[in-house]
């Protein structure tokens, strides 16, 4: 795995007051080590894909991919079936992570050494070192081996296995780092009657950071309400998400998530606590978005 660059895929839109440090947090983790960086700038509107470019400019392994679309998914389909091919092909090891993250040292290093010691696992995940809810969402990744999208890795024939499918993440989809996580515990055969664990590793020693929201701050209360709208909003498309899957395979992965929201009337909101209304109200946009 040290014969090529990494390659690294880092999701960005409208990242401006991130992108910098997660991209110093690239090069800082592994000093010596060298990677391919694809910042993938989807619909940016503010200076991200300025801020990358002279970034470029004094590193060429970092690289600007220009997408009009402002789709995290769209932006990962590009990744794999456009990028790879072009500027990355045939690496062992592939990684990914969001804009707004950065990498603790030695997370690519860890991640690799899991896969080579695994050879079963697909992939490997990083686990959170911040946040309110930190310690329980590491132990739940490392006890579910689980994968979130701020930092993973997938094994390079995985990948090349994902393209030779023809597999695309359904366009908003919220929970995009759900169904990669589904799909590899799958083998990529979504009809198969349970998950198979041992394909994601997840890796204690391989970690991220992020900025925190804080109900003590006003300004974030907007976003703790967009936030939870869109965990419903997911929970409610993994369901019409898993029927397809379930009946048709690969081939029920849908272009755009919304055309399963036709079948959104054959859902309910269940008394989920705190977020019980703002599933109601994800629930309600989904059923105005059919008709």
């Amino acid at each position: 795995m040290a014969a090529a660059p990494w390659p690294v895929m880092v999701l960005a839109h409208n990242e401006e007051r991130h992108i910098a440090a997660c991209l110093d947090s690239i090069f800082d983790s592994e000093p010596g080590r060298a990677f391919d960086v694809f910042v993938m700038a989807n619909g940016c509107t503010d200076r991200t894909e300025e801020i990358v470019r002279q970034y470029g400019a004094r590193r060429p392994a970092v690289h600007v991919i220009s997408i009009a679309l402002g789709d995290k998914c769209n932006a990962w389909n590009v990744f794999i079936h456009e990028t790879v091919p072009a500027q990355a092909p045939g690496r062992p090891v592939y990684f990914f992570m969001d804009g707004d993250a950065r990498a603790v040292p030695g997370s690519f290093s860890a991640m690799a050494r899991a896969l080579e010691s695994d050879p079963r696992a697909h992939a490997a995940s990083a686990v959170p070192m911040s946040g309110r809810s930190g310690e329980a969402d590491r132990r739940e990744i490392l006890e579910k081996r689980g994968l979130v999208a701020n930092l993973y890795s997938l094994r390079g024939s995985f990948v090349e296995r994902l393209r030779e499918t023809g597999v695309r993440i359904p366009l908003k989809l919220e929970g995009d780092d759900g169904l990669i996580g589904a799909l590899i515990k799958w083998d990529l055969d979504p009809k198969r009657n349970k998950f198979d664990d041992t394909r994601i590793v997840p890796c204690a020693d391989a970690g991220f950071v992020f900025e925190s929201m804080s109900p003590s701050r006003p300004a974030d209360w907007r976003g703790y309400w967009k936030r939870a709208v869109r965990y419903g909003r997911r929970r409610f498309e993994f369901q019409l998400l898993g029927r397809s899957l379930k009946t048709n395979g690969l081939a029920g992965l849908p272009r755009d998530i919304t055309e399963l929201y036709k079948d959104a009337d054959s859902l309910s909101v269940r008394w989920n606590g705190l977020y019980t209304l703002p599933d109601w109200f994800a629930l309600a946009a989904m059923r105005r978005h059919r008709r």
